[in-house]
């Protein structure tokens, strides 16, 4: 016996209209919130030299050793340094604010740096190296600390690289690089 095919075989395939109206609102509503949030974002950005490859020239300059100039940023004090040992090591503890807090002494760093740009007055790169913990607007203080010339401060001379001539510093050490992006904070 035979069994009686079964009625959905022989059914017409009927159209399914799906309403797109309810998803397309959806997403005009979220695309409009994302845009009017991104009103409220602000990024900031800290320019920062890319490591460049070594060419003959730099191979000619670093017959004497570069200063290599280091700032490590510890827990409880700032640390000045360089590599190559072209300055004696200098540590610089950290004061308390109004709160209690530790922050780092921005007029003792930037009178430490002062010296040695006047021991070097050509050298424009500070190697900064924050530990994990380190806050942002403690490593902008750091960064503005090494880098502007106040008004008070003393005249350094530079000679001008393109026309040999001696002028005055417009800055300490204006290129900060990042040291331990990559690194442990060990």
């Amino acid at each position: 016996m035979l069994k009686r095919p079964s009625s959905r075989r022989r059914s017409n395939h009927s159209e399914v209209n799906v309403n797109l109206v309810p998803m397309l609102d959806a997403l005009v509503t979220m695309i409009s919130f994302l845009m009017y949030t991104m009103a409220f974002l602000s990024l900031t950005m800290v320019e920062s030299p890319l490591p460049m490859v070594s060419s003959e020239e730099n191979q000619q300059q670093l017959k004497e050793p570069p200063l290599q100039l280091t700032l490590t940023v510890n827990e409880n004090d700032l640390l000045i340094w360089s590599p190559f040992d072209r300055i004696p090591q200098t540590t610089i503890p950290n004061t308390t604010d109004k709160d209690g807090n530790p922050t780092p002494d921005f007029l003792k760093l930037h009178d430490a740096l002062l010296e040695i740009k006047k021991q070097f007055p050509n050298e424009t790169k500070l190697v900064l190296m924050p530990k994990a913990y380190s806050s942002y607007d403690r490593i902008i203080g750091l960064i503005d600390a090494s880098q502007h010339l106040e008004k008070t401060d003393p005249v350094i001379v530079v000679k001008n690289k393109e026309t040999g001539v001696d002028e005055p510093a417009k800055t300490l050490f204006s290129e900060v690089v990042f040291g331990n992006l990559l690194g442990d904070d060990k």
